[in-house]
């Protein structure tokens, strides 16, 4: 992905968009409603922007980011629709309406969408801190399985019992805690050291994967009394 290019298009869309909003000075009468309306729709501007480039800065995380400049873009239709409901009519008719109410609309809607952009990165954050976490407790025994799954290439006389083995720690809790670090040590060990069999010794495998089936065993029942 060009992100370089991406960023001049971005710049480019806001640019033009900043330009259509300054162009309503020609045709509409300056006034204080119009002065507040373009204020907040330059602002607005710069925030689809902001939105976009944070986006595709983050590209890993863009499910989340795509939804930031989505929602900028619907504060900008409404703040647009607010905008022209009480400044077209001054134009028309000539009635004016207040300029503290008008502002305060304005301030209201921008703090509505300001506090659901904040609640969403908020929970962006929530979600991926929880996720991490989660990888990290996976991560011991999905590399004991990766191990496995070695042997089971480097022993193929042997695969059935290696498999067995290898379908117990699959639908095994992949939960880490300091408790259990004694536990996966032992299956870690055992795992190792039948891949330094050689010779005569691979005829060891299949005791060997009971074994580890009784040491999964104990690990999943350890698993249990700590939940």
């Amino acid at each position: 992905m060009d992100l370089r290019n991406n960023k001049v298009h971005i710049l480019l869309i806001s640019g033009i968009l900043a330009l259509v909003a300054t162009a309503f000075f020609l045709v509409l009468t300056v006034t204080p409603l119009l002065i507040v309306a373009y204020i907040f729709a330059l602002l607005g501007i710069a925030l689809f922007c902001f939105g976009k480039l944070y986006m595709i800065a983050s590209p890993k995380s863009y499910p989340w980011f795509a939804a930031f400049p989505l929602t900028i873009l619907r504060y900008l239709v409404m703040q647009t629709i607010l905008s022209a409901v009480f400044i077209i009519p001054e134009n028309l008719t000539g009635w004016s309406f207040s300029t503290q109410w008008f502002l305060l609309m304005h301030i209201i809607l921008l703090a509505f969408f300001g506090v659901l952009l904040i609640s969403m990165k908020v929970g962006k954050n929530v979600i991926e801190d929880r996720d991490q976490h989660v990888k990290s407790k996976v991560f011991v025994l999905r590399m004991i399985q990766t191990d496995v799954a070695a042997l089971v290439r480097q022993f193929p006389e042997y695969e059935k019992p290696l498999n067995q083995v290898a379908e117990v720690l699959r639908y095994s809790d992949p939960m880490n805690h300091a408790n259990l670090w004694v536990y996966d040590e032992k299956i870690r060990q055992s795992v190792a050291a039948m891949s330094k069999l050689v010779g005569e010794e691979k005829a060891q495998i299949p005791e060997l994967c009971q074994t580890l089936l009784h040491q999964i065993a104990d690990r999943n029942g350890m698993v249990k009394t700590m939940k």
